[in-house]
């Protein structure tokens, strides 16, 4: 029988997922794709497309359940979702390349699950995101995207939401409104900036490229943007993913995602909505691997300053 359950680490309170179906994940097969249209998972295709993850980490089945054997061994069952998001029926189209339209659809695909499964009170946090390339672990080429609904807040998220909570109390005001406007001031790290959004690699990034994009306005949730804040994100995007292929002089493998309210939990409307893009890579020819102090501290070394990265990603996108 396969062990799918989320435990407790006493000492630091975060959550780890086991799932042993993960271990059953084929390899890439060059010469069938599960996603492409007339295919068992995709039998037909006219917009993006949910369904859900032959290997799942989370799964639905017999409501959320806890259990408690001392002080030290706490658990839940692994209750949740794992959905896939079929961009589109096009094999070798990529995000940074599609049409805006299309990635508006991709937008609404997202808007639509977060209202759905936040509708289960079991769930606490949503985050849809891709990973593109094997350097993060994608193990299928055609263009796609996954939603993991968790039924406790991760851990970082943990940590985002209390110190914006704490920040309200006794500022009486939003702390990412507040970063976002002493970002500006200095003017060192920001990569794009219009009316709607900025985007910046923050003075405390962990990795060379660490990419966020605000809304300029307080905006918990995708859906509460307006279709132009949505194209600024989505040309800053792609503008970004390209800039970093021009800086590494190839195409890097990334990882993107969207860091939305928790849901069913305190600090729903105070936190503030960004998306992340990542890349392992530190060079044209080497990558960032997590070595002694990263895994046994949790305290990342980052090779290059916020300041130089976020340089070389303007003169790439201006």
């Amino acid at each position: 029988m396969t062990v799918r359950e989320i435990r407790k680490n006493p000492f630091t309170r975060e959550w780890i997922i086991f799932s042993e179906i993960r271990q059953e994940r084929p390899d890439r097969e060059k010469a069938h794709c599960p996603l492409c249209t007339g295919s068992e998972e995709v039998p037909t295709f006219t917009r993006p497309l949910r369904i859900s993850n032959k290997y799942p980490s989370l799964l639905k089945e017999n409501g959320l359940k806890h259990h408690k054997l001392g002080n030290f061994f706490e658990k839940i069952n692994g209750y949740g979702y794992c959905e896939l998001v079929v961009y589109t029926d096009e094999h070798n189209a990529k995000f940074s390349e599609m049409s805006s339209e299309t990635l508006m659809k991709i937008f609404e695909t997202w808007m639509n699950a977060t209202k759905q499964l936040s509708s289960d009170q079991s769930i606490k946090y949503i985050l849809p995101f891709e990973n593109y390339g094997e350097d993060v672990g994608a193990t299928l080429l055609h263009p796609h995207g996954q939603i993991y609904a968790f039924p406790f807040l991760p851990n970082r998220i943990r940590q985002e939401v209390n110190s914006i909570l704490e920040y309200k109390e006794e500022k009486k005001q939003c702390m990412v409104c507040d970063y976002i406007v002493s970002e500006k001031e200095k003017d060192e790290r920001i990569v794009y900036q219009d009316e709607s959004i900025v985007a910046l690699i923050p003075y405390f990034a962990s990795h060379a490229y660490d990419i966020h994009i605000y809304p300029s306005r307080h905006i918990s949730f995708l859906h509460q943007c307006t279709r132009s804040e949505m194209i600024s994100i989505i040309n800053i995007l792609q503008s970004s993913i390209k800039a970093l292929n021009a800086i590494f002089e190839k195409e890097v493998s990334y990882s993107l995602s969207l860091h939305q309210g928790p849901v069913n939990e305190e600090g729903t409307t105070a936190f503030h909505l960004y998306f992340k893009i990542h890349t392992p890579q530190r060079s044209t020819i080497s990558k960032k691997l997590l070595g002694a102090v990263e895994t046994g501290s949790a305290t990342y070394i980052n090779g290059t300053l916020p300041e130089t990265a976020a340089a070389k990603m303007r003169a790439q996108i201006m």
